[in-house]
């Protein structure tokens, strides 16, 4: 400790030959972030990837994001968003834990950190879901827990964010899974997608975060009923510095903006100040 992750998250990856109009090169952004996180210099111990990996679910579509991923030289951890397919990411992932159901969900321990993937996707469905089953499941696991800091990668945020459209295509059970984790408690941090722009709220006395999207992003715009609308942000993923204290464990959420057209520079007063503290300074 401290153990540090990645978030990638809705990189909508697609086909080369696409005709889709995308305002944006999804494939090339995706490339730019995977490069950025094997150039961190803290190491990163793995990469959770909160679904919408791809644009269709086409086979081909998941054998360009696998290729799109293969740099990265730590793993990939995975849920489904609700434009993939659950066969297309079972063939790209297919040495990952899934568990024994029809839902996509998973758990799994790194570096001493536990990760639960909950796959939240309702076939053919933009929404998503937290049903019955998936209950069972979820507290089962979390009944299982033996006190390593947890975090909870899904893809559909488990709250209203107030953007309405996209709220519209949000968790239909959130109100059930506030309740889990506030019953049972274990989950340290909740990290989401879908939305395409970083957000927060608690839920269930747990962080939930939306990370950014490496794809182009959704506009705020809080009026009801606003419109449908889109922004070319600079694009980004989260890291998360996780540290099992002595009484709880801490998790730091941090993003990196890529694409920006800028590298980190010292201000003047950093380099007089690191002048002023060298060792020759006094003389």
């Amino acid at each position: 400790m401290p153990v540090h992750f990645a978030q990638i998250t809705d990189t909508h990856v697609v086909a080369a030959d696409t005709p889709d109009v995308l305002y944006a090169d999804h494939n090339a952004q995706l490339a730019e972030a995977v490069a950025s996180i094997n150039a961190e210099a803290t190491p990163i111990s793995a990469v959770l990837a909160t679904g919408d990996l791809t644009q269709w679910g086409t086979a081909t579509e998941f054998e360009q994001l696998a290729e799109l991923l293969a740099p990265l030289t730590v793993p990939v951890l995975p849920v489904p968003g609700n434009h993939d397919t659950r066969a297309g990411m079972r063939t790209c992932f297919s040495g990952h834990p899934w568990a024994d159901a029809d839902h996509l969900s998973w758990v799994m321990t790194v570096d001493g950190v536990r990760i639960i993937g909950l796959d939240t996707t309702v076939p053919g469905e933009h929404g998503g879901a937290f049903d019955a089953e998936r209950e069972q499941w979820l507290r089962g696991v979390l009944a299982d827990a033996t006190g390593e800091p947890t975090m909870l990668a899904m893809h559909h945020p488990p709250f209203v964010t107030g953007i309405e459209w996209m709220d519209r295509s949000g968790l239909e059970g959130a109100d059930r899974f506030a309740e889990v984790l506030h019953e049972i408690g274990g989950v340290d941090r909740i990290l989401c997608g879908h939305v395409h722009r970083p957000i927060s709220a608690l839920v269930g006395g747990v962080l939930a975060e939306v990370g950014p999207a490496t794809a182009v992003h959704v506009a705020l715009d809080l009026v009801p009923d606003g419109p449908k609308q889109i922004i070319r942000d600079p694009i980004g993923y989260r890291v998360l510095r996780v540290d099992d204290g002595s009484d709880a464990a801490s998790i730091v959420g941090h993003v990196r903006w890529i694409g920006t057209g800028e590298a980190p520079f010292m201000p003047q007063w950093a380099i007089e100040e690191a002048l002023a503290a060298a060792p020759d300074s006094a003389s």
